[in-house]
């Protein structure tokens, strides 16, 4: 029996363990006689021994976004030479950076970091990038061989196996009864400093949306949860603020299966990307206001409209808020409303298409 090795560092946020349990899901449909074992404990516990008795390990998310401080101290970059069976890295991306064409064109990967990915590729191992951004960022780099598989969380199965002629989303959203609407926390809230502006700009937010759906039930998610290292104080100061108005505070941190809660929503608007994504993979409409490269990525590629958390020529260690944020949201919400501005099923498409030409090729070259 042929074996697969799924590896992750997944720390709290819920999106982490969402990208493997769809990615678990997808290698069990493809390989249903293989043995896929899976292993989220941090990765120094691996012997290397064990490893290489595996056909294959499958890597990538959760903690292993290409900033090259993450590779570097990743498992697999510090033993390269020793594991002897070919790593497979999927969903990966950048981290940090705003999605600006100077780290669309300029990117300081070093020589090392390059040419070890092009090394993973040489040993029979495969790239996959998230987004078309990081696809173009590896080409410019001189990274080739990536395959632009898309994030493994956009791909739910029930989902992805309705035939195409059945009509994805039921109703336009300007026939959709709204009843719940799912809001996200931000997520890069580890500096301190940041907390007061982020958590003026999330009241904005759900203040906005509440006076823009007056009946509507809003939903908070928190997808680290309340009590983390950096950001407790933007955690519980929001959970405190959003339950004095009436808003429902709901953890996603650990565990994928927590995302269900979703299910029920009729829109989402928020900041986290995962959230954003699962909505979309159950096709429910959602706007992603982008913290990062990470957003500008997901919306560039699934032709969604780009809403920035942070004003024009904001650095990332110095975060201003996008003045125009409300502006934005209920000139889109109304041409959504009004026009059906944002075609949903179009989107689905989308992800289908990427389904077929690069995720598809991605896992059969898994085991070839």
């Amino acid at each position: 029996m042929r074996k697969i090795l799924v590896v992750g560092r997944p720390f709290s946020n819920g999106g982490d363990f969402l990208i493997y349990k769809r990615i678990m899901e997808l290698l069990k449909a493809v390989y249903p006689k293989a043995e896929i074992d899976l292993n989220l404990k941090n990765d120094a516990q691996f012997a290397i021994d064990e490893m290489n008795e595996y056909d294959a390990v499958v890597t990538g998310g959760g903690g292993a976004q290409y900033a090259e401080p993450y590779v570097k101290t990743s498992f697999f970059y510090q033993h390269f030479d020793e594991i002897k069976v070919p790593i497979h890295y999927m969903g990966t991306g950048l981290y940090g950076a705003n999605g600006e064409n100077s780290t669309l064109y300029e990117y300081p990967y070093s020589e090392k970091m390059i040419t070890y990915f092009n090394q993973v590729i040489e040993r029979g191992g495969q790239l996959a990038t998230r987004d078309w951004i990081v696809d173009t960022i590896f080409r410019n780099s001189g990274i080739r061989g990536a395959v632009m598989a898309g994030c493994p969380a956009w791909y739910d199965r029930e989902m992805l196996e309705r035939p195409e002629k059945d009509k994805i989303f039921q109703e336009s959203f300007a026939d959709k009864q709204i009843r719940t609407v799912a809001v996200s926390n931000h997520g890069l809230t580890k500096n301190a400093q940041d907390h007061e502006k982020k958590l003026s700009q999330m009241k904005e937010v759900i203040l906005f949306l509440q006076e823009k759906f007056p009946e509507v039930k809003i939903m908070l998610t928190f997808n680290d949860g309340y009590i983390t290292k950096y950001s407790k104080y933007y955690n519980l100061s929001l959970q405190e603020w959003a339950e004095g108005c009436g808003v429902e505070c709901v953890d996603l941190s650990n565990d994928a299966a927590k995302f269900r809660a979703l299910d029920v929503v009729d829109l989402h608007v928020g900041f986290r990307v995962h959230t954003h994504i699962y909505c979309i993979s159950k096709m429910i409409p959602s706007l992603l206001i982008e913290e990062d490269i990470r957003g500008f990525g997901m919306n560039e590629t699934l032709h969604l409209p780009h809403i920035t958390a942070y004003a024009e020529h904001s650095k990332p260690d110095n975060f201003m808020a996008n003045p125009y944020l409300i502006t934005q949201l209920a000139a889109l919400t109304d041409q959504m409303r009004e026009q059906n501005r944002i075609d949903y099923n179009e989107i689905f498409r989308v992800i289908r298409n990427c389904y077929q030409t690069g995720m598809r090729t991605w896992l059969h070259h898994i085991l070839p």
